[in-house]
């Protein structure tokens, strides 16, 4: 049995959800897949969730903490049988999974490319060194792994299965008080097919305006880089980089950003990099696939007036 932990917003899945669902048939050689959708007001998310697979647990456990999301998947796990959980990849997971892991006795493989089976193991690949090395690691069953998310093909629906209400024993020990939620707006950074990122040479947080509106023309998300944020220029939800988000879209473009290694770490692994810079030795030009050496203040206007005209 395969285990799925389906991430959602509290209304639907999210498209991570679907990329862990197809990471999951691709080791149907292990047995039948259920999912689990952990939270609050679970029942809707469960119901779509049951268009893609042929059982799926309720768990109601409240706010998130990571307890209380190791107690429901571990629930889960031994309603199930099942000897491999498969996650979405993630900060958040990194909170809970390690938990899982040891309440199963089972290997932890975090952010993987890919993954496979003998039957004995699961064998994932995934990057390290800055995402400029790939790495082949196995561990024996029962295993949980997490997808690194925008590497797997999202799941199609495949009829209609069965939603059971899980019980779960919450742990004590913690408590949510408050919850405060960054209110984002347009397409989210993790799940864009197209980020238009700024950089600190844009001299100004006004001169966003000029990135969010060519995003906005794009259906992109927009991205920052750390400089910006610590400038205060943009929230920390947009960071792009080793100490911020880490994003694999179709089409990444940065704008005035120096692609400085830690940079390169959270983006390098787009499809198509596009960089405009003013310093042609700026190290952001030996990873593009396009770029434009300018000021970006001129080359800007021009890009979102050719956005436009794509859109129209």
């Amino acid at each position: 049995m395969i285990l799925v932990i389906l991430e959602h917003d509290g209304q639907r899945l999210r498209k991570a959800a679907l990329e862990a669902i197809s990471r999951a048939r691709q080791l149907s050689s292990l047995g039948p897949i259920a999912g689990v959708v952990i939270g609050e007001n679970t029942q809707a998310v469960a119901q779509e969730a049951a268009r893609y697979l042929p059982a799926v647990y309720a768990a109601e456990v409240g706010p998130y903490t990571p307890e209380k999301w190791a107690e429901a998947a571990h629930a889960a796990v031994q309603k199930s049988g099942a000897r491999v959980v498969v996650a979405s990849g993630g900060r958040q997971a990194r909170t809970w999974t390690a938990r899982l892991a040891y309440k199963m006795k089972a290997g932890l493989l975090e952010d993987t490319l890919q993954t496979s089976t003998d039957g004995q193991h699961i064998i994932g690949t995934r990057y390290s060194f800055l995402n400029r090395v790939t790495e082949r690691q196995q561990a024996p069953l029962p295993v949980v792994f997490t997808a690194k998310p925008n590497t797997t093909p999202l799941a199609e629906p495949e009829g209609s299965g069965a939603v059971e209400a899980l019980e779960v024993s919450l742990p004590g020990g913690v408590e949510v008080l408050e919850r405060l939620s960054e209110q984002k707006k347009g397409v989210s950074l993790t799940e864009a097919t197209v980020v238009v990122t700024g950089g600190r040479g844009l001299g100004s947080p006004e001169a966003f305006a000029g990135v969010e509106e060519l995003a906005g023309a794009l259906g992109a998300a927009v991205g920052a880089t750390r400089a910006v944020v610590d400038a205060g220029w943009r929230p920390y939800g947009e960071q792009v980089g080793q100490t911020g988000k880490t994003v694999q879209p179709n089409v990444y473009i940065a704008l005035a950003v120096s692609g400085a290694v830690q940079h390169q770490a959270g983006m390098n692994k787009s499809k198509y990099i596009v960089a405009v810079n003013k310093d042609a030795e700026a190290p952001i030009f030996k990873i593009a696939d396009y770029g434009i050496v300018g000021d970006v203040h001129q080359v800007l206007p021009a890009l979102i007036e050719a956005a436009k005209k794509l859109k129209d």
